[in-house]
Parts: C-alpha cells; sequence; structure tokens
C-alpha cells in the first residue's frame, strides 16, 4: 500500500462535495468501491493489474479519506446515490462495480435500484449478506461508547483491528498503519463514521431499511461472489447463503485468506477478476 503523495490523484466535485478519485487504463469502465472507514488506496495492488484491461476508477467516499465530508449527515442510503452522482459527473453511463465490505452492500444496492447502471458486480466478502451484524459495528452504533471506538487514540488499536482483517496478520506493515492511522484521524471523518454506522445499525441488529437479504433474488446482473475462507469479519457462510439466493451468481473462496482477499491475495483476486469481468 503506497503513501499518499505517491498518488497521482484527481478531484471532482460531486453535489457540492470535493471527492478524490484515480483513474487509470482504458476500456470499459470498472467502479472500485471501498469499505467502511477506508480510501482509495487498499486497491493499489488491483489498480495497475485491472487497468490493463479496462479504465480503473478508484474513489475516496464522501467523508473519507481525503474527500470532504457532506454537508449532511451522511447515511449509507446517501452514500449508495452518491455512486451514481459520481458516475453521472465524469460521464459514466454504466459501469461493473467493485466493492469491499460496506462497498460489496453499496453495490448490491445499486444492482438492485439502477440495473441499467450497472453491467456486472463483484462482491469481495461483502456486507449485506446476513442480517447478522459483528458485535464491535453494534458497539459503535451506542451514543458513548461509539464516540470512543470510532476514532483511534493510538496506533495500537488500528493495529490490531487491521490484523484482524487478516488470515496472516504479518502480512500488515508499519506503513499501512501509520496511512489508516493518518487518513483516521482527519477532520470529519469520525463524524462521518458514525453517522453511516448508526443510520445502517442498532446494538441488536441491521435496521430493516439497510436489510439486502431479503433483495438478493432482485440481482439481475452477473455476480462474483469473492470471500476469504478464514474471515474473521464476515464469515464465509454469508456469502455461500448468497450465493445461492442471487440468480445468476458464482463464489471464489480464497484459501488462507481472512477479510481482505484484494490486499491479502492480490494476484489471485485480480485473476478472479478478470476472469469474470472478460480481460
Amino acid at each position: 500500500m503506497v503513501r499518499i503523495e505517491n498518488l497521482e490523484a484527481e478531484y471532482i466535485v460531486v453535489n457540492g462535495t470535493k471527492i478524490r478519485y484515480i483513474v487509470k487504463g482504458s476500456g470499459s469502465p470498472v467502479l472500485l468501491v471501498h469499505g467502511f472507514g477506508q480510501f482509495l488506496e487498499v486497491w493499489w495492488f488491483n489498480i495497475g493489474p485491472l487497468s490493463q484491461h479496462y479504465q480503473v476508477y478508484a474513489m475516496d467516499l464522501p467523508g473519507h479519506g481525503l474527500s470532504e465530508k457532506p454537508a449532511v449527515d451522511c447515511t449509507f442510503s446517501i452514500v449508495t446515490e452518491f455512486i451514481i452522482d459520481f458516475m453521472e459527473a465524469l460521464g459514466i453511463g454504466h459501469a461493473s462495480l467493485i466493492g469491499h465490505s460496506m462497498g460489496g452492500s453499496i453495490c448490491l444496492d445499486e444492482a438492485i435500484n439502477f440495473p441499467d447502471k450497472v453491467d456486472r458486480i463483484i462482491l469481495v466478502d461483502s456486507g449485506g449478506l446476513s442480517e447478522k451484524v459483528p458485535l464491535l459495528y453494534r458497539l459503535c452504533a451506542l451514543p458513548v461508547l461509539g464516540d470512543i471506538l470510532v476514532r483511534p487514540t493510538i496506533k495500537a488499536g488500528v493495529r490490531h483491528g487491521i490484523k484482524r482483517a487478516f488470515y496472516n496478520p504479518d502480512l500488515v506493515t508499519e506503513d499501512m498503519v501509520n496511512l489508516n492511522y493518518e487518513l483516521l484521524r482527519k477532520p470529519g471523518v469520525k463524524a462521518t463514521m458514525l453517522s453511516i454506522i448508526r443510520s445502517g445499525i442498532s446494538i441488536s441488529r441491521s435496521n430493516p431499511e439497510t436489510i439486502i437479504t431479503d433483495k438478493l433474488r432482485l440481482v439481475k446482473v452477473p455476480t462474483l461472489l469473492i470471500h476469504g475462507a478464514q474471515d474473521a469479519v464476515i464469515p464465509l457462510k454469508y456469502a455461500q447463503n448468497a450465493s445461492r439466493l442471487i440468480p445468476d451468481c458464482r463464489l471464489e473462496i480464497i484459501n488462507e485468506c481472512g477479510h481482505c482477499p484484494h490486499l491479502e491475495k492480490a494476484s489471485e483476486f485480480n485473476e478472479a477478476v478478470i476472469s469474470f469481468l472478460g480481460g
């Protein structure tokens, strides 16, 4: 994962919010949608290989990374609507979407509600595949405790969170930890994260408006599920169940891999994506 200053990033204003993004390659457009509290650098091992076949876009979602925080509370529905607005701002008529974790939930929502804008979706250890929510996220929805948990105060906590997402924690570098720590402490990031999580999650479960499991049968575009076999954040069984509910779907399981196949097993991930999209 590279440092911020090594990126040739661009900025565009979407609905009054300044958004950082990067575009590379040519061909059919492919949008990379990161997860909760993340940023476009998490795709750095994928942008190069994928851009040899497609025009690849990666962005910081509103209130994440170096993108501005929206003037209004950044709810889950606002973030999902942002993808379509981002595409329209850049003149992208339709695209394939790749989403990790919360980004997978966003891609699912796009495919269900805007099928004419979405060619294919790839869901990477995706959220939205079960009504159950990990305890940590439910605790973040609480008024006081959430404020403590969401904003990192020491790098050790950030390091622990990243290592939990990997099957092989030795792959987590200090550069990775430092970059996460730096961007999570940017102004507005904490407020955005709290707003998103509290709009979609309660202490007991996902809120009804964000539950996608009962809508999986409505996904009409070809779908690939990529999931780490040892994901400790979102168990593999949720992806296995979803693969039976989404009509045109296949499941790619990556062994000895946790919650982040695009980082931990980048070569296998890129090969699976190119094969599915028809590189």
